[in-house]
């Protein structure tokens, strides 16, 4: 039996696979809707009640539905490249369950959660002692997300620029739900 991670990689792989299909079928497609409006000459108008009417409509209605099917499926095959990459991305991100270094990893990140925990309660107290805080406490994506909330929800940074206390919350949600996946994994181990 596969692992959870070794089946998402397979899927990423499928969907990268069947994305290199799509896109080699699309680019053939409209090279073919090329090759067959170069039949026409440039400006050469459809002769309304001649005898070829109705096939020259036709050849260049097949020509169009040649073309929306080529970019059709170099479109299909963009978003399942997107998702090819998303999975694969996850799973890098991702510590799952039948890891064998699950437990180190989960480990890991609850340090890593803890001390951005406390990151943050360092800043807020620096905010209550002076207006602005020091900023030199977080790390460049807690002052990206801190510069946003400034931005955009001014009234949630409370009157002296703390952190949001809802950002405490999250993160505290999350160390518990981790703290718990853990000792879950060690009950499931032993």
């Amino acid at each position: 039996m596969s692992t959870y991670r070794e089946r998402r990689e397979a899927r990423a792989a499928r969907l990268a696979e069947w994305a290199d299909k799509r896109e080699t079928r699309g680019t053939a497609a409209v090279s073919r809707a090329r090759d067959m409006g170069s039949v026409i000459p440039f400006g050469q108008p459809i002769l309304v009640g001649h005898h070829s009417e109705r096939a020259d409509r036709n050849y260049r209605n097949r020509i169009g539905a040649t073309y929306d099917r080529g970019y059709a499926d170099l479109a299909k095959a963009e978003q399942m490249r997107r998702r090819a990459d998303g999975i694969t991305a996850a799973a890098e991100r991702a510590i799952y369950s039948d890891d064998p270094d699950a437990l180190e990893r989960l480990a890991e990140r609850i340090a890593e959660l803890v001390a951005e925990r406390d990151r943050i309660k360092a800043f807020n107290t620096s905010c209550r002692a002076q207006v602005g805080g020091d900023e030199s406490l977080l790390t460049d994506a807690q002052r990206a997300q801190l510069d946003s909330v400034r931005r955009h929800m001014p009234i949630s940074l409370g009157k002296r620029g703390q952190m949001p206390a809802y950002a405490l919350s999250n993160l505290s949600g999350n160390i518990r739900r981790q703290q718990q996946r853990l000792e879950q994994l060690r009950r499931d181990a032993d």
